[in-house]
This record gives structure tokens, C-alpha cells and sequence, in this order.
């Protein structure tokens, strides 16, 4: 067990820094409360380089493949992919790329899988 070299341990006080202002409520909110879902900001987000294979090339498609070159990225971990039946939308967090693409093929989505390879980004 170790801790991380960012994180500073305080002997005799409870805070460091100055305590800022605070508010306090004098009504109640309710109980439940509905939210509005929040996306993922793509605004800065930019389009990576990728392509779309498909295996065989001819004939009726076994295998549909998309490579996605994320420069900058290191890990996998920063990544969210989602396939679906006929759309690819991949988001690398936080904003650095985002990809949406449509494709004309029934993807089986229980079978898909996705790698990332750390030497090529």
C-alpha cells in the first residue's frame, strides 16, 4: 500500500488553504428531482483518421473492421466505444477526439470486440 506522491497529508489541521464562503439553504428542496441528461462536450473534440474494412472484400461481409488512428492517446481507460447495429461512435475523454460514423452493415453487437494497441495509438 502506497500513496500517490500528489496527495498531502495534514498533522494538525483540517484544511489547507482558506476556508471559502458558505451558503446556507433555508428552503427545502424535494426529495426527487428530475435531471436533464448531460452529453459528453464534443466541441473541442476533434474527428480522428480512421478506416473501414470489410472481410472478405467481396461477396457477402463476414467481419466489418475500423481502424482509428487517436494520436496522443495512451490507454485505453480514456476510452468510450459504442457500436451499434449500423453506427460506430467513439469518444476519447476528456474532448481529445470523437467519431459518430454510420455504415450500411448489420453489425451483431453481443459479438463485437475492440482492441487498442499502445505502440500505434
Amino acid at each position: 500500500f502506497s500513496l500517490c506522491a500528489d496527495w498531502k497529508v495534514l498533522k494538525n489541521r483540517k484544511f489547507l488553504g482558506s476556508v471559502s464562503e458558505q451558503n446556507i439553504r433555508t428552503k427545502s428542496r424535494p426529495v426527487i428531482q428530475e435531471l436533464q441528461p448531460q452529453e459528453i462536450s464534443t466541441a473541442c473534440a476533434k474527428r480522428p483518421e480512421f478506416s473501414l474494412f470489410l472481410e472478405p472484400p467481396t461477396g457477402h461481409p463476414e467481419y466489418l473492421i475500423a481502424e482509428i488512428k487517436l494520436p496522443g492517446v495512451s490507454s485505453s481507460r480514456s476510452l468510450v466505444l459504442d457500436v451499434g447495429e449500423d453506427q460506430l461512435v467513439l469518444t476519447a475523454l476528456p474532448s481529445l477526439y470523437h467519431l459518430d460514423v454510420f455504415h450500411a452493415f448489420f453489425v451483431d453487437q453481443e459479438n463485437s470486440v475492440a482492441q487498442y494497441n499502445k505502440s500505434t495509438q
